[in-house]
């Protein structure tokens, strides 16, 4: 089992990772909507999964359900760990 610190590092990760995949520029303007928004980074998404979930629906429209989804498949082997399983489902 993780412990909270690496939880929140597995799952920036991956969403980091997910975003990049994309392009730099989508997780540039996500990081800027995040910011301009939220006054949050990547790292809060975390602790406030709806933060990202809005920023990506707002970015993508109904297209963030398949951003969403590459980044619930990259933590697939971590949803055994109850806040990892809670933060996927926080952002659906």
């Amino acid at each position: 089992m993780s412990t909270p610190r690496e939880q929140k590092a597995i799952a920036v990760l991956a969403i980091e990772h997910t975003l990049l995949k994309i392009s730099n520029d989508t997780l540039t303007k996500v990081e800027s909507k995040l910011q301009s928004e939220y006054n949050s980074s990547i790292s809060d998404c975390y602790d406030h999964p709806e933060y990202l979930a809005n920023v990506l629906k707002n970015i993508f429209g109904t297209a963030y359900a398949k951003v969403i989804g590459d980044v619930n498949s990259y933590l697939q082997e971590f949803t055994y760990q109850k806040p990892i399983a809670e933060f996927l489902a926080k952002m659906q």
